[in-house]
Order: C-alpha cells, then structure tokens, then sequence
C-alpha cells in the first residue's frame, strides 16, 4: 500500500499528447506513485523502455467496463487509493456536425463523456479512501457556449461542453464527502509541423 507521505494518481490516455506528458512531469516526483492507464500499454512502454519503480503502466479503455474494473483491482491492491484521478482519454473525429454519422457522435461521446463517467464512478472508492480526493477532467475551451463559432470538431465541441455540466454535477453531489472536482483546459496540443 501507498504510504500517506506519497501522492498516488491515475491518468487515463497515457500514451500520447497532455496524457503521456502528465507522466512525465509526475514520475519526476519523488514522493508519487503514477498509475499510466492505456488502450494498449506497448504504446507508453515504447516511450519507458526501463520504467522508474514509481510508474505502474496499465490496460485501461475507458469504454469497457470491464477494462476499467480491471485497472480499479491493479489499483487497489497496489496502492488502496488514489489521490488525483486526471480524466485525460479523449478523441476527436476531426468533422463537422454536419458531416458526423451518428455511430461517430457516438463513438466521441462514448470516450469523451460516457469514459469519464465510467471512470469517475468505478473509481470514486478509492478517492474517497485518499485525504487528497481530487478528480480532473481535462476539458477544453472548445466546450464554451459563449465562444463557440467554429464550424468543426461538433462532435468533440459537444462532449466537452457536456463533460463540463458532468464535473459540475459530481462536484455538487460530492461536496460533502470533501471530493474536489475540476474541470480543466490545459490548451492546445497540435502534432509537431502542423503549423510549419
């Protein structure tokens, strides 16, 4: 188990982008223990051949229940809470409203939305057995109402705005159990030589 003098967290889409570069700035940190959830976990191993004792790379699709509950027992055996569970797993299908089949929609919300439900609720034990008990959401400003003129990325725009009013809604039925919910837009990531 976690002794209480380390800050455990769980980051859901590990591999890539805001995700793979939160474990890298946490296993930086001598007093944490990172859990690294991935689709498929060769996609950040390649990235940690020879892995430091703190980081624990693991399955974690956040659109299987049966994936996530898997990564809830890892967790809980290994360290019995978890302090900051960073909701990060998220896609985007690149179109306009106009151009999205509703099986995409779908598929987008499954990830962006439903995943950070999923994750949230089967992970919630083990926030509240942490004296920390934070859940981030990494959102986006995409998800503004007020500044949304922008004819693409609708699928992604909607579920971000949704994934707001979710953290919103969790903050307000956990309030009284001291959990901490935060919706947060760290800013864009693009591919290296996009805007070269």
């Amino acid at each position: 188990m976690a002794s209480m003098t380390e800050t455990v967290y769980f980051v859901t889409g590990a591999s890539r982008g805001i995700g793979l570069e939160f474990v890298n700035q946490l296993v930086k940190r001598s007093n944490s223990i990172v859990f690294a959830g991935v689709r498929n976990p060769p996609s950040l191993q390649k990235h940690y051949p020879s892995p430091p004792p703190n980081l624990h790379i693991l399955e974690c699709d956040v659109t299987s229940d049966e994936s996530v509950a898997a990564a809830v027992v890892t967790v809980s055996n290994a360290a019995g809470r978890v302090d900051v569970l960073i909701n990060n797993a998220g896609i985007d299908n690149g179109f306009s409203i106009r151009e999205t089949s509703v099986d995409s929609f779908r598929s987008v919300l499954e990830t962006n939305l439903v995943g950070v439900l999923r994750m949230t609720r089967a992970f919630l034990p083990l926030v509240l057995n942490s004296p920390v008990k934070k859940v981030i959401n990494v959102s986006s400003d995409y998800a503004s109402i007020q500044l949304n003129d922008r004819a693409y990325c609708g699928a992604y725009n909607i579920s971000k705005a949704a994934l707001n009013m979710l953290t919103v809604q969790y903050k307000n039925e956990y309030a009284d159990e001291g959990v901490i919910f935060i919706p947060l837009h760290p800013g864009d990531v693009l591919p290296l030589g996009l805007w070269n």
